[in-house]
């Protein structure tokens, strides 16, 4: 674990990601892109979310219309004790679990292309706000999110975590250009499969735990009897709501810390909480598993 003395202070991770909205550079496609985005979600997401999505989208300072301004989103996260910061695309992951860990949500400024418009294996503000906002409206999900923030924000990326992320990142990225070389991705791709698999055959440092169980709730955790979802990645992809009843469904324990992931393309499995307690009673199992 990182001592307490090394972890950065929030006002300069701030200081370092955050950027101005600038409304006005959104388009009328811009515009249109989120309208027919929301209308979609609304559709596959009715009876399959652990929150009423409209009325969650509501809480948070988002409309179904039009792309929700950053002063919106403050006014209605305040309510919850929450704030919001504009960044442009990926953070590194210690700074993403530092503002998660003092209750500020990051949200990407840009938005997808449409013809990406189901699924983009980068950030965007459809993920980060039709995504991760609505479930800040449940007081169960704001402790749990914060809680794994505070942890994740007391580990250390070692080398090779930052390998793999960066390499994550820049393939992500080129599978989200318009007319990209498929040469250029084909190496992306196996900068990789050459980090995942530095990674399999290494110790899972703490840090890779946080980001692992990271992944497989706050992206893309289902909960209750049902399997409702509340994992962002879901909430934001139409596409992949489409098929998550599909593939297989397990029971959340912290031993998903020792399943890898990939970001860019549709998960395989997800990891279902049997409630919130349960969720909790894992981030403290994930907590001692990262301190010994």
């Amino acid at each position: 674990m990182k001592e307490p003395d090394v972890t950065p202070s929030i006002d300069d991770v701030v200081e370092q990601f955050s950027v101005d909205q600038d409304y006005g550079q959104y388009s009328e496609e811009d515009q249109d892109t989120w309208r027919i985005a929301m209308a979609n979600l609304e559709k596959v997401l009715v009876n399959n979310t652990a929150v009423d999505y409209v009325e969650a989208c509501r809480l948070s300072g988002m409309s179904m219309h039009q792309i929700p301004t950053l002063e919106s989103v403050n006014d209605a996260l305040g309510e919850f004790g929450w704030s919001a910061i504009v960044v442009e695309g990926f953070i590194p992951p210690d700074a993403f679990m530092a503002l998660q860990a003092n209750s500020i949500l990051p949200i990407t400024r840009s938005i997808r292309s449409r013809n990406q418009l189901g699924y983009t294996p980068v950030p965007d503000i459809l993920h980060e706000a039709a995504g991760h906002l609505p479930m800040l409206s449940c007081p169960e999900y704001r402790i749990f999110l914060q809680r794994l923030g505070e942890i994740g924000a007391n580990t250390t990326l070692n080398a090779l975590d930052m390998k793999l992320y960066t390499r994550q990142k820049q393939h992500a990225e080129l599978l989200a250009e318009d007319n990209v070389s498929l040469d250029l991705v084909a190496s992306a791709e196996r900068a990789v499969e050459e980090a995942a698999l530095e990674a399999r055959n290494s110790a899972v440092s703490p840090a890779r735990r946080v980001a692992r169980f990271h992944w497989w709730t706050v992206e893309y955790g289902l909960i209750g009897e049902t399997h409702d979802i509340y994992g962002a990645g879901l909430l934001s992809s139409v596409a992949e709501v489409k098929e998550f009843r599909k593939v297989p469904h397990t029971r959340l324990s912290v031993d998903c810390c020792n399943q890898s992931f990939e970001i860019d393309h549709v998960q395989p499995h997800y990891f279902v909480a049997e409630s919130w307690d349960h969720l909790m009673d894992e981030v403290f199992a994930l907590e001692i598993a990262v301190s010994d």
